[in-house]
């Protein structure tokens, strides 16, 4: 009896293993190891950035509703940025409907309504266009489309701007027109406001 019992388990483990040698294995199904993948897009909602130069100064900070980030073309697209151009003297603040951030060639693009403002000497100068562009490594910003510009009571309108941030110099290209409120007449104004010209004494 005992030949009996060792014969059927001898039988029993040999089906068990066949059973199992035909069974597909989990095993086979596992994808080979690989490292992971860094290519992610991401999207922020009310973000506030900030980004440095190469002595670690603030050179631009950027904040707004949304920013969507585009791994494949190195773009981050903006909506309704606002934006502050700095270090020093340059501290160009302003605002615009949308934006682009090329990571590839460091340049800050704006569309849409860009207004630009500036406190100079003279008081506060206000650039308004449909474009602009800021390029970090360069410390320029340029417009190639209309520019609408005031300063007190001047008024002037050109094809395009030119801003050199470190030499604090703005340049007006392609058909500069406008009212320029000279300086002196000004002053005469401010120190004698209630003078009649017509006033003999």
């Amino acid at each position: 009896m005992t030949w009996r019992v060792v014969l059927i388990a001898c039988l029993a483990l040999i089906v068990a293993l066949g059973i199992r040698w035909l069974m597909p294995s989990d095993r086979s199904a596992t994808p080979p190891v690989s490292m992971p993948d860094t290519q992610f897009d991401y999207t922020l909602s009310d973000y506030s950035a900030k980004f440095r130069d190469n002595q670690d100064q603030v050179e631009l900070t950027l904040s707004g509703p949304r920013l969507e980030h585009v791994w494949a073309d190195r773009i981050a697209r903006l909506r309704s940025p606002r934006f502050h151009i700095e270090p020093g003297a340059a501290d160009w603040r302003g605002a615009s409907d949308n934006g682009r951030i090329l990571r590839h060639d460091e340049l800050l693009v704006l569309e849409g309504n860009v207004t630009l403002v500036h406190l100079g000497e003279r008081g506060e100068i206000e650039v308004r266009t449909e474009r602009l562009r800021y390029d970090r490594r360069a410390r320029t910003i340029t417009s190639d489309t209309s520019v609408a510009i005031t300063q007190a009571e001047s008024r002037l309108q050109s094809g395009g701007l030119r801003i050199e941030l470190d030499n604090n110099l703005l340049e007006l290209t392609d058909g500069v027109q406008g009212e320029f409120e000279p300086e002196a007449a000004r002053d005469v104004a401010a120190d004698d406001p209630g003078t009649d010209p017509g006033d003999d004494g």
